[in-house]
């Protein structure tokens, strides 16, 4: 074995000892958030996606559907759905934006006397990091954004996909040139 073997073989050593922890971390991680995201929602009952939904649109400013559709990775039919659901169970409300009209806007509301869950899992888990440095969450936060990221752009791969796979899979109608049969009555085809 040469020396840029040696080195490769190295390099690929010290990366897979480093992949350990982000498969650890973020396996653990996306199983409690699962978790909790199960339990919460069933404690409200609601289901995942609309839990999902209140917690994107509990912002101070509201967010157009199109955004939300996004953000949740669903059609902007089962967006609808989704949030008629909500509005219904009062839990959100919808109106057209007024600078363009086009443009729907959605917002979480509480029922009377509740307030958001997450709200208070968010106070439970600020609590909890006041035993790190401000350096050590810096690390964290960047972490944290980095795997986001790539998370965000896998599933946006996974949706065009599933995108791509549907209409695939979509049955199809046989397609005929508008002159076809023009064209061979008269022998031009």
């Amino acid at each position: 074995m040469d020396e840029a073997e040696l080195r490769a073989w190295l390099e690929r050593d010290r990366l897979e000892a480093r992949r350990w922890p982000t498969e650890a971390l973020v396996g653990r991680l996306a199983v409690v958030l699962r978790r909790h995201q199960h339990e919460q929602a069933r404690l409200l009952g609601l289901r995942e996606v609309e839990l999902a939904c209140l917690q994107l649109v509990d912002r101070p400013r509201a967010i157009s559907m199109t955004a939300l559709a996004e953000r949740l990775g669903l059609s902007r039919a089962a967006t609808t759905a989704v949030v008629d659901r909500l509005v219904a169970l009062g839990r959100a409300v919808r109106w057209q934006d007024e600078e363009d009209r086009r443009r729907t806007v959605v917002a979480a509301v509480a029922p009377p006397g509740e307030t958001a869950p997450w709200r208070r899992l968010t106070e439970q888990l600020a609590a909890r990091q006041d035993g790190f440095t401000d350096d050590e969450l810096r690390v964290v936060a960047r972490w944290i954004v980095a795997m986001g990221d790539e998370l965000h752009v896998r599933a946006a791969g996974l949706t065009d996909a599933r995108d791509r796979l549907a209409r695939r899979d979509r049955p199809t109608t046989a397609r005929t040139n508008l002159y076809s049969s023009v064209d061979s009555d008269h022998g031009l085809s």
